[in-house]
């Protein structure tokens, strides 16, 4: 069992689903689809293992091993004097070793070494294996048939093991003992069904005079229930029989409901029919007839009133309710007609409930169906007064159902409270008297509990919070470095575009450095010759540049990007200058007499001005070197302080984020233990307050009182309520609609009109509805007739038109009038209410069916286009 345990916890921490698997405790509860895993303690007949659990239940899980460990899940639960599961296994989590070599069903002989307990004996196998033998002695020897197995030790049964010559005679016997008591061919017999006796979906077997029947399953027959039979076939080995007949007053369900519909109608008074000297003599068939006595084959007469065979009006019911049904789905309308007092109301009542019904109860007027155009004249007149009143009839008939629905509900609801109150109640006197204190004591442990779970609950709480702040402030100094990063990144991107800039400017203005000593070079070599410099603007040199090509004495300009810096570089000494103007020398240096080309080409070397003017820059370019050395200097240093600061700055975060995860991972563990405690609080709530409801109840037990009232009896006390204070308070605005309708006439015609219109309603007030109708339409009609006898017109005129036929028919009424007949009592109006209510249900089942499959239709139509 401690394994099992085991497995179960395992089990809890590796679900084999979505589902959760659930941890089993002695108190609960196996439900279907619950997923556990499993250990096989034992193997029963065919492949099974069987796993016993701490709870109780012992699952049984087919092809498994003994000792393996296999995922299950439930399938079916019983849960009664035997606890039991079956379960399927979904997977093999560890394979068992199976050391023992017997296996189930095996027969082997066997001496009894031991007594065991419960007079059993013990066989012992081998040294780690015994079998336990029930109803066995030491030193005898038996053959055995291994029942169960475990670990260590199995169960098995005594059997006996005839030999061939032991059959044959045992055979023999049997058949002679058969030949004895022959039974004949058609003979008939009243026999109860054994509830013991073997069966299957066809036959049941029994022992009758000394022969094995097999007699036919028919007419839903069951075991256990009283039967007529009839030998078909007679053999010398076993015989046939098939049932003719079945009592009506068999424990079969089917038997079962036909005996409490018989007694519903034995209480609503439909076997009463009419005085004898009223009776029919087609009729005779449908009443009671007695078996025995001097009046044998005599009706049977109950205060000078024959009585009507209900058996025989259950099954003219049930074929009159098929068949309606049957009308009903292929959408055909009712007209519900009955004048006798008793029907008038419920016939108007059940016409309106099953929506597309008409109905008479007052009067039928002749020719009221063969005379229908005349009678479409006066239904026109009263036509828009019924709708109105209709609808007003049908508000107050839902809201009617619907309190007493909720007042039977009610009363239901405190049955079942004060039944529940009682039994608890008596449970706790049981429990006071065996220990007085036991309330005190439970209550006081309780508050304990509670007072400790809430000092508990205030110190999580505070550790809650305290981590909370905690995390705040972290979280808020890691926002606080994150912009410091951002900011630095942003600082250390500037200052790379920068150095990039002065590293280009720094090497620009060495090439330019480098061309004017260059050209100083070449100034100083021709004037130790003693050769004349000439200086001329860019224009003129360009223009001799395009006539005289690889001149010696003309220096030719530089290419325009080259020319470009250089103009540059000049213009920085004079944006650096405070003023923003040109120094004197270089103006008077840029106004000197240009030089003419007219004189001798050897003595000569010819120079733009702007590279003379150039060369005096060469000093004040060599201090913006070093200037802008330095300014990279600078900037390379400012980088490497931007990347030291941005390192910490990561170091830093990475160790807040750290501090973050372990207070998220403190405050998960606190939650848990929160979630915990609430559960374990509200369960010590529940408690207590299960507690106060018990000192309440034994307040309350001296004044308690059980309501045993049955369920008719409710039903009769409700009607009741509904007639003295529900009907009274409810409106019924019907004289309001000829009021309105008549305002503007005068007094005297008002009063005319208002008695016609009544008149008018009172006879065709429930035929209005028809005026739809054409006249193929009328005779499609079915008709539900109550009281033959007061409706005969009504039944001519069907039977002219060819109107289908069900009637409610009494022993003074001619049933071959009618298509379809219900013998009954058609004065009492339980039994009208009665046959109603079972046609009215009819009805609207076989409508729903039409509508929806009218709707499926539909559906399929849409989707094929």
């Amino acid at each position: 069992m401690k394994t099992n345990m085991r497995n179960v916890k395992n089990y809890s921490k590796n679900s084999l689903s979505k589902k959760q698997t659930k941890v089993l405790s002695p108190k609960t509860i196996l439900n279907k689809g619950d997923n556990l895993i499993l250990e096989i303690n034992a193997l029963s007949s065919k492949n099974r293992g069987l796993s016993e659990l701490a709870n109780g239940y012992t699952v049984i899980i087919p092809k498994t091993e003994l000792g393996d460990q296999v995922k299950v899940q439930i399938e079916k639960v019983f849960s009664g004097k035997l606890k039991y599961a079956t379960a399927k296994a979904i997977e093999l989590v560890k394979k068992g070793e199976n050391s023992s070599i017997f296996k189930v069903g095996e027969i082997l002989n066997v001496k009894i070494t031991k007594t065991g307990p419960k007079n059993t004996g013990l066989a012992q196998m081998t040294d780690k294996f015994t079998l336990i033998v029930p109803k066995t002695k030491i030193n005898d020897e038996v053959s055995v048939k291994i029942i169960k197995i475990k670990q260590n030790y199995g169960f098995a049964k005594v059997v006996q093991v005839q030999t061939m010559e032991q059959r044959k005679q045992a055979l023999s016997s049997y058949l002679n003992n058969l030949s004895l008591n022959k039974l004949t061919l058609g003979s008939k017999f009243n026999i109860i069904l054994p509830p013991t006796a073997k069966s299957d979906s066809k036959y049941a077997v029994i022992k009758l005079k000394g022969h094995v029947v097999f007699i036919k399953k028919e007419l839903g027959v069951q075991l256990g229930d009283p039967v007529r039979i009839q030998i078909v076939k007679v053999n010398s080995e076993f015989a046939i029989a098939k049932i003719k007949k079945v009592s009506p007053l068999s424990t079969n369900q089917n038997h079962k409901l036909t005996k409490h519909m018989v007694k519903k109608m034995v209480q609503t008074g439909m076997h009463f029919g009419e005085k004898k000297i009223r009776c029919h003599a087609n009729m005779r068939k449908f009443l009671w007839i007695q078996r025995k006595g001097k009046n044998s084959n005599k009706p049977l007469i109950k205060r000078g009133r024959y009585l009507i065979n209900l058996l025989k009006t259950r099954r003219c019911l049930n074929s009159a309710l098929k068949q309606l049904a049957k009308y009903a789905s292929k959408g055909k309308t009712f007209l519900f007609v009955g004048t006798k007092k008793p029907a008038a109301a419920l016939i108007a009542r059940t016409a309106m409930l099953s929506q597309t019904s008409f109905f008479v109860n007052t009067r039928w007027l002749g020719g009221m169906l063969t005379n229908w155009k005349t009678i479409l004249k006066s239904i026109s007149q009263i036509r828009p007064i019924l709708k109105e009143k209709q609808k007003i009839l049908q508000n107050i008939v839902e809201k009617r159902q619907k309190i007493k629905a909720r007042l039977i509900n009610k009363i239901n609801f405190l049955r079942k409270k004060s039944q529940k109150l009682m039994t608890k109640g008596k449970l706790l006197i049981t429990q006071i008297k065996q220990n007085k204190r036991l309330f005190i004591e439970k209550s006081q442990k309780l508050i304990d509990k509670k007072n400790q779970m809430i000092n508990k609950n205030e110190l999580i709480i505070k550790k809650y919070s305290e981590l909370s702040l905690k995390k705040q402030q972290i979280l808020k100094y890691s926002q606080e470095l994150q912009q410091t990063g951002n900011q630095l990144i942003q600082q250390k991107s500037l200052l790379k575009k920068q150095l990039l800039n002065s590293r280009k400017k720094l090497n620009e203005f060495q090439q330019l450095f480098l061309i004017g000593q260059e050209l100083n070079k070449i100034q100083k070599a021709i004037q130790d010759q003693n050769k004349d410099v000439w200086m001329i603007s860019y224009g003129k040199i360009s223009k001799i540049m395009k006539h005289q090509e690889n001149q010696n004495w003309l220096i030719p300009h530089p290419p325009k990007q080259l020319l470009n810096k250089i103009i540059n570089s000049m213009k920085i000494k004079y944006d650096l200058n405070s003023n923003g103007e040109l120094s004197s020398n270089s103006s008077n240096f840029l106004n000197s007499n240009r030089p003419k080309l007219e004189q001798s080409e050897k003595n000569t070397l010819v120079l733009s001005k702007l590279l003379n003017k150039f060369t005096r820059f060469l000093p004040f370019i060599k201090i913006y070197i070093k200037t802008l050395v330095l300014r990279v200097l600078n900037t390379q240093n400012l980088l490497q302080n931007a990347n030291e600061n941005i390192q910490a700055i990561q170091q830093k975060l990475s160790s807040s984020q750290v501090l973050i995860t372990k207070l998220n991972s403190d405050l998960n563990l606190i939650k848990t233990k929160l979630i915990k405690m609430n559960f374990n609080f509200k369960n010590l709530k529940l408690q207590l307050r299960k507690l106060a409801a018990e000192q309440k109840l034994l307040k309350f037990l001296p004044r308690l009182r059980y309501l045993p009232t049955p369920k008719n009896r409710v039903s009769e006390i409700v009607e009741l309520l509904m007639k003295k204070f529900v009907d009274p308070k409810m409106s019924y605005p019907m004289d309001q609609i000829y009021d309105q309708k008549l305002k503007l006439t005068s007094k005297k015609m008002a009063a005319a009109r208002k008695q016609k219109w009544q008149r008018l309603e009172k006879y065709f007030g429930g035929v209005t509805k028809m005026a739809k109708l054409s006249k193929k339409q009328i005779s499609n009609n079915v008709a539900i007739i109550v009281g033959q006898q007061e409706e005969m017109n009504a039944v001519r005129e069907c039977k002219k038109l060819g109107i289908k036929m069900f009637t409610i028919v009494d022993t003074n009424c001619n049933p071959r009038l009618s298509d379809y007949i219900i013998p009954a009592n058609d004065d009492s109006r339980n039994s009208i209410k009665f046959v109603l209510g079972e046609m009215l249900t009819h009805i609207r089942l076989a409508q729903k069916l039409r509508t929806k499959i009218v709707s499926q239709k539909l559906q399929t139509l849409s989707v094929k286009k």
